[in-house]
């Protein structure tokens, strides 16, 4: 079952036979619905994505990330859920902006560690929701002032580091304000999801109902909460049988898209755009974002992989020798033989609470 905005771009095609023919003959069909047409600016590169999920499908794979690290809850900590509600919908926009371009990412420093962007969020929330336990809860959330939301995210010398402060507070406030009104806790989800047939469409549809959740129709942040809690150690979360999240699809799984060569950006306008790390329209991000989301798809098909499994593949890649500010360590990645190494292409820049 998709988000609500994605099925209805799916539709579009449907509606368009509807009313292209009397009848409704050109609807009765035992295929598939077909999905939205892309934007004709972008195309994917079929030969690479062959490559590449064969190179998958050989790739003998890692251990799962269980979310245990220094800058996240202990095990069996009794604010985990409240905490990784609360942070997770605030995995976004970790980058400065210059004359409506791309600047840089956030680093900051917390008691003597350097962190990047989204580990940095990681580690201040849990900082701050270890001496104040209500915080993450929903009623934390709504009430939460900009004052404490600017304080909990200082760095060791004090400097004020979130380039969106205002977009995260809204979908803090977003957040805590559509729980409360349904009624609803992270437990309470939890359970609702874990007593269902399908665990993880039932959890996926309660968030499309929820601020700072609901909002992307590509449920990157949602699809992001569902593995941390599937894979952290209590395993808060069940999947079903065949149940799989969709695409995470962030800045870094773009720009592997782009950079292996999934995705062929056949307008120079915005080619030139990518290249030259320029602020875009919503509609050129997303004509590129689902592009590379369809790209992924494709990957999982084709690997017969899992998505953690093709997910991890790319992201580790752009995380250890593809950042967004050295020169591509080409050399070592394990991409390197199915890879284009488009390395002038950069990840659509638009501000945006997505990702």
């Amino acid at each position: 079952k998709q988000h609500p905005g994605l099925a209805a771009r799916r539709a579009l095609p449907l509606v368009t036979t509807m009313i292209g023919q009397p009848g409704p003959a050109g609807l009765l069909t035992d295929g598939p619905v077909p999905e939205p047409v892309l934007d004709e600016r972008v195309q994917l590169n079929e030969s690479r994505l062959a490559q590449v999920a064969a190179a998958i499908a050989r790739f003998p794979g890692t251990t799962p990330h269980n979310f245990v690290t220094e800058a996240l809850p202990p095990v069996n900590h009794p604010a985990a859920l409240d905490y990784f509600f609360a942070a997770t919908l605030q995995q976004f926009s970790f980058w400065y902006a210059e004359d409506n371009h791309y600047d840089q990412p956030m680093y900051g420093t917390i008691n003597g560690k350097r962190y990047k962007g989204s580990e940095y969020l990681w580690m201040a929330f849990w900082r701050h929701q270890a001496v104040n336990p209500g915080f993450g809860a929903p009623a934390g959330q709504a009430a939460l002032t900009e004052s404490t939301l600017r304080d909990l995210m200082r760095a060791d010398d004090g400097s004020d580091l979130l380039p969106a402060l205002d977009l995260h507070l809204e979908q803090a406030r977003a957040y805590g304000q559509d729980m409360l009104a349904l009624g609803l806790t992270p437990q309470a989800i939890i359970a609702e999801a874990s007593a269902s047939e399908r665990p993880l469409q039932t959890f996926l549809a309660r968030l499309d109902q929820i601020g700072g959740y609901k909002e992307d129709p590509l449920r990157k942040k949602s699809n992001l909460l569902a593995i941390i809690l599937n894979q952290r150690p209590e395993g808060f979360l069940p999947f079903a049988a065949g149940e799989d999240v969709s695409p995470v699809m962030d800045y870094h799984a773009m720009r592997a898209c782009l950079r292996v060569g999934l995705v062929e950006v056949v307008d120079e306008a915005l080619r030139t755009s990518l290249i030259t790390r320029s602020i875009i329209s919503p509609a050129d991000e997303w004509a590129v974002r689902l592009a590379c989301y369809r790209a992924y798809e494709q990957l999982v098909s084709r690997s017969g992989k899992r998505y953690g499994a093709v997910g991890w593949f790319l992201f580790s890649s752009m995380r250890r020798y593809c950042l967004e500010m050295s020169l591509p360590d080409c050399a070592h990645c394990h991409l390197e033989t199915v890879c284009a190494q488009r390395r002038e292409l950069f990840q659509p820049i638009l501000r945006t609470a997505f990702y």
